[in-house]
């Protein structure tokens, strides 16, 4: 709930920010188009509706600021982002107090009608450094406020399609807003000039007297005197709370490595890693939204307290086990307790994502195919390296397309063979008539592929294909960004000898006798080989079926496959 607050509220300060300095936009016009636009942007913030929006909004968002100072334990380990954001956002209020009280509080007690060129008159003319004060303010506001929608969006499935246009919008309206702001203010400076402008401007403002003046500082002073007591409050009962948790007991945090380290009763899991510099992943900032922190507990359960609805619908969100808990929602009572991070410290907000069962490792049985060129590094050696990673590229590109057209899932490219997996979701038959698919696809593509090339090549481009179908573990596998979707398991090492058996046998294309049963092909119609071979590491002989050229398997058997 406290989270929503806060991303409401902020959204409600932001929206008045953008609003409020649309008309500094239009500034780089004129300064006469400024003022004209301002009732019709200002009108809705100064209703009553408006006020207690915007400034229910400020007060309650400070609060939550103020909050987080008194509910951080450790400020070892907090992220760049994360400090310069709260700075920013506790500093605001105390930079937008002069503009406050000059215009809204001015307003209220003496019936002054602020207006943009009196405003910009005064911030470029008469007073510089309250100018220089409001534009810092502006730009406070907007990275904090920016700053914060990044956090939140970052997490969402569509950011990587949003994150440029916002990108750019973030940069490009505060650098519109401030060339309008010093041409508009250059242009009232200029006009200061003229005794009856100032004469005329200030009749419909109002004049203050140096005794209104003076109460407005003093009315300053006291706002900026109530935030500092506030944020002074926030760390004082920080520190209470400390000295009390201090008192409640010990606990032991042991890593899956061995790693220990023993804490205050009132930190989370997450608190503790960075506490003793223990890599853990946490996008969000332990802000229970990204769910990269998650880790398994593998002893101690009962020292946690039960998840809270927040949490439980994150873990839902991805699917996890029961065993699985958020570390930055978890505050362990004093004991001994063992975890394993689930995710490696430089996990990206992608990880946080909902992952099906596949991504996370699971059991199951798929076709693996291994396709080889053959010959290539004779062909290769009298190329120069552009034209062999130009021939390699274009070989791979005929190919992956072929496997991806058929429903496949291109594994990993290793030198010049290509590993593939069918049927991860679909199931067996479905991928092994895919992955019988490919080959015949990928046949013909390379048939095409030399025909291009036939001006370029002392020979035609050659390829071994093996396919075997099987019961593998599949997920995700490796590490930081060498993470990928693989295989492993015996069918893998079996189809990876039943490509290398093509040289041998003269064919094209050899699979599994498995393979052809599961798709549905009755290969004994054909003129294909049948055989039984020798598979290292196995101890019974695989039957397997020879196809001379994987065209073969025409397009009509291919689309009853």
């Amino acid at each position: 709930m406290l989270r929503r607050i806060r991303l409401i509220t902020g959204l409600t300060l932001f929206v008045y920010i953008a609003t409020h300095t649309l008309p500094l936009i239009l500034g780089n016009h004129s300064l006469a188009v400024m003022e004209a636009v301002r009732p019709y942007w200002h009108a809705p913030w100064e209703t009553w509706l408006g006020q207690l929006t915007l400034y229910g909004a400020l007060l309650t968002h400070l609060s939550l600021g103020l909050y987080a100072v008194y509910r951080r334990r450790r400020w070892r380990g907090i992220a760049r982002g994360e400090a310069v954001q709260l700075v920013f956002g506790l500093s605001v209020p105390a930079l937008l107090a002069l503009h406050l009280v000059s215009t809204r509080i001015a307003a209220l007690r003496y019936g002054i009608e602020p207006t943009y060129p009196w405003i910009m008159a005064i911030y470029l003319k008469y007073d510089p450094v309250a100018g220089w004060r409001q534009a810092t303010v502006f730009l406070v506001a907007w990275t904090h406020g920016c700053m914060g929608l990044y956090y939140w969006l970052r997490l969402k499935p569509s950011w990587p399609k949003m994150r440029f246009g916002l990108y750019a919008a973030a940069l490009l309206w505060p650098a519109l807003a401030m060339t309008g702001f010093y041409k508009a203010g250059s242009e009232a400076a200029d006009l200061t000039v003229d005794p009856g402008w100032v004469e005329m401007v200030l009749r419909y403002v109002g004049n203050l007297n140096r005794a209104a003046q003076a109460d407005l500082y003093r009315i300053e002073d006291w706002i900026l005197i109530g935030l500092g007591s506030l944020l002074l409050g926030a760390i004082a009962a920080r520190l209470i709370r400390q000295q009390i948790e201090k008192r409640r007991g010990l606990v032991t945090l042991r890593y899956e490595d061995g790693r220990e380290y023993r804490f205050n009763q009132g930190l989370t899991i997450l608190e503790a890693s960075r506490e003793c510099n223990y890599p853990h992943a946490s996008v969000c900032g332990g802000r229970g939204r990204c769910s990269t922190c998650r880790i398994r507990v593998r002893h101690g359960a009962e020292l946690l307290p039960p998840a809270s609805e927040a949490e439980k619908r994150v873990l839902r969100r991805i699917r996890a086990a029961e065993d699985v808990r958020l570390a930055c929602q978890s505050v362990p009572a004093p004991g001994r307790i063992e975890v394993t991070p689930l995710l490696p410290p430089n996990a990206t907000a992608k990880q946080g994502h909902a992952r099906s069962d596949m991504l996370q490792g699971k059991e199951a049985s798929i076709a693996v195919m291994f396709c080889d060129l053959r010959g290539f590094t004779r062909l290769s050696e009298d190329r120069l390296p552009y034209d062999t990673v130009f021939l390699l590229n274009r070989y791979f590109d005929a190919m992956g397309r072929a496997i991806e057209e058929s429903g496949g899932h291109l594994d990993k490219f290793i030198g010049d063979g290509i590993m593939a997996l069918f049927g991860i979701e679909q199931g067996q038959e479905a991928g092994c008539r895919d992955a019988l698919k490919a080959a015949q696809r990928m046949a013909e593509r390379l048939a095409a592929l030399n025909d291009g090339l036939s001006q370029d090549l002392d020979e035609p481009l050659r390829i071994g294909i093996g396919i075997h179908v099987g019961t593998v573990i599949v997920g995700e596998m490796g590490y930081g960004r060498a993470t990928q979707l693989t295989a492993i398991g015996d069918a893998v090492n079996t189809a990876s000898r039943l490509e290398a058996t093509t040289k041998e046998l003269a064919a094209q294309l050899v699979a599994s006798r498995a393979v052809f049963r599961a798709a549905g092909i009755d290969y004994r119609a054909r003129d294909w080989g049948e055989h039984e071979i020798e598979i290292r590491g196995r101890v019974r002989p695989i039957h397997v079926v020879a196809v001379p050229n994987a065209m073969a398997l025409s397009d009509g058997e291919a689309a009853a496959l």
